[in-house]
């Protein structure tokens, strides 16, 4: 007798994916809390204090300039940042949530957002290329194609490789006709 485990195998590339998604949704709410924070002035002041003393005792002026960045901004666009990572957090967590799950529509949306920002990956790329830059858009372009690939098998054969000990469908028997006359 098989176990549940056995019965029921899980494909290892989309669980990644899944995993890859729901660490986004935990990077973009912390991000939207950031934004969200920083509307308060007395947040934005510590922020502030904290880059100047990080970059003054580490050399990292980048960390300043960053920090001065964002405390610069007024509090529409900062609010405007943290709506739209909450937004992204939400689609991030819809598709690892859905992925994990091995629904189908969920690697039609995994597509569709992740193909759709493929373009912008490449502009980057080209513009200001950097080797992370890089290395996302190969991610991105195999997860894309890896989903088009297993969205492009019939769904029959996708849900017996998910139940191997479901049988197939029977054809059903045409009905008789009647020769009485």
């Amino acid at each position: 007798m098989q176990n549940k485990e056995q019965s029921h195998r899980r494909d290892r590339f989309i669980q990644a994916i899944a995993i890859f998604k729901l660490l986004k949704t935990i990077l973009f709410l912390l991000a939207a809390l950031g934004a969200f924070g920083l509307m308060q002035q007395s947040v934005a002041d510590r922020a502030r204090e904290w880059g100047s003393d990080l970059a003054f005792t580490t050399g990292q002026q980048l960390v300043r300039k960053i920090i001065m960045m964002l405390t610069g901004l007024s509090r529409s666009k900062i609010g405007a940042l943290g709506i739209g990572a909450v937004f992204y957090a939400a689609l991030f967590a819809t598709e690892g949530i859905g992925l994990w799950r091995e629904k189908r529509w969920a690697e039609y949306l995994t597509v569709a957002a992740t193909g759709s920002l493929i373009p912008f990956e490449i502009w980057e790329i080209f513009h200001r290329p950097s080797p992370i830059k890089f290395a996302t858009f190969i991610g991105n372009v195999a997860v894309v194609i890896y989903l088009i690939y297993r969205l492009r098998r019939p769904d029959s054969e996708t849900k017996a490789k998910r139940q191997p000990n479901a049988a197939p469908e029977a054809a059903q028997p045409e009905p008789e006709q009647s020769i009485a006359g």
